[in-house]
């Protein structure tokens, strides 16, 4: 069994930041016992690893859309790696996998539901995280897929300072609309303008 021999390395958070975390709010742990696996579970030695902008919200005292951290608690992240041992029908070792359940951890224990193969082959690992990050697969999926944008249209982008905002305005230009920023105030406006957008309403006045 892999797993007994092995040991974790891994990043928890050591105190709530109360502004921009730094350094002093992480712990980093360098012998951390790992778990045996149990029946459709993998072990996955991560390669990549993601850093999001709802990760810190995670990080916060106050009550949010989804359960945060708490100090001690494992940093989350989605994640892309090699299977080094399976208990899975699905997956086999030497395969690489993606998934949003990694964690900020050398190793991750895995369900088969909800990860992902990956084809190496396809295109480098790591592109499976998206190169556009999180917040710019929902900007590309809901300017392209839902909103079904064309060429020469305009489009009109609510929060677009915000971190799908300002990669779905910079899509829509790199794919031939007019783009309409709506923000608070007139900085978040100008920063708009300097990464592309064609105008801004605030939405204030």
């Amino acid at each position: 069994v892999v797993s007994k021999n092995l040991k974790n390395r891994r990043w928890v958070l050591a105190d709530y930041p109360e502004a921009m975390p730094d350094e002093t709010h992480f712990q980093f742990e360098a012998s951390v016992p790992l778990p045996v696996l149990e029946e459709d579970q993998i072990l996955v030695q991560a390669h990549f690893l993601s850093v999001d902008p709802y990760m810190r919200g995670r990080i916060s005292p106050e009550a949010g859309y989804t359960a945060g951290v708490k100090p001690g608690g494992l940093l989350p992240a989605g994640g892309v790696g090699e299977v080094i041992e399976s208990r899975s029908k699905l997956f086999s070792e030497g395969e690489f996998v993606e998934s949003m359940n990694f964690g900020w951890q050398e190793y991750s224990v895995l369900s088969a539901g909800g990860t992902q193969k990956v084809d190496p082959v396809l295109a480098p690992i790591q592109s499976s995280l998206s190169y556009l990050g999180m917040p710019g697969m929902t900007a590309y999926f809901g300017l392209f897929d839902v909103g079904a944008a064309k060429p020469g249209e305009t489009v009109l982008i609510s929060a677009a300072s915000g971190a799908v905002g300002q990669v779905a305005g910079q899509l829509a230009k790199a794919h031939g609309c007019r783009a309409v920023a709506v923000a608070s105030n007139e900085a978040k406006l100008d920063w708009c303008r300097e990464i592309g957008y064609d105008m801004g309403i605030n939405y204030r006045e």
